[in-house]
């Protein structure tokens, strides 16, 4: 799913049909100013709801193996933003102890697989693919919250309360387990 679909899917929720029609957002008029200055709300508005609910709702986990030579290793090392760190395994599947500290963690030097939680990257292209959760975030779920957060940024108080209210139900509903319970149908006598 790329920002696109997400902002596609909000416009329609707010009723600005308008900037469907511009080449951003695959249409075929160029757009203006103003329209260049929603959409780049809106494009602050679904990073604002990707990392939301990566850091709240639905975190995103990473496997990454790093040489650790010294016993102490920088996060700002890792390919992703760290929130979380899950566990650290050695080469052999065992876990390792740790320390964490503001902006390292120690442990004993060797080579190891650290998986922890992440808050994704803002984007800045209306192609770029988002990461969320897969199964869980839906794109209704991302315009909802995009909606709200557009409202909110726009001065329009009670519209915004109103959406981030389905928003919410919306994350509510995708934490729910998917699977159903059903009772063996019986025969009585």
């Amino acid at each position: 799913m790329t920002v696109k679909d997400v902002v596609k899917q909000a416009v329609q929720y707010l009723g600005e049909n308008d900037l469907l029609k511009i080449t951003i957002l695959d249409g075929t008029e160029t757009a203006n100013d103003q329209q260049i200055d929603k959409l780049n709300i809106l494009l602050t508005c679904v990073n604002d709801v990707v990392q939301t609910l990566a850091l709240m709702y639905f975190p995103l986990k990473f496997e990454e193996k790093i040489n650790n030579l010294t016993g102490k290793f920088e996060f700002s090392s890792l390919q992703k933003d760290l929130t979380d760190i899950l566990k650290i395994v050695d080469e052999h599947g065992y876990e390792v102890d740790y320390a964490m500290f503001p902006t390292y963690f120690e442990t004993k030097s060797g080579d190891f697989t650290i998986i922890y939680n992440y808050v994704p990257t803002a984007l800045v292209n209306f192609t770029d693919n988002l990461e969320i959760a897969e199964g869980k975030v839906s794109l209704r779920l991302l315009a909802l919250g995009t909606v709200s957060r557009y409202f909110l940024i726009s001065g329009m108080f009670n519209d915004a309360e109103a959406w981030e209210s389905m928003f919410e139900r919306a994350i509510l509903v995708s934490q729910r387990a998917k699977t159903l319970k059903t009772i063996k149908k019986r025969r009585w006598l």
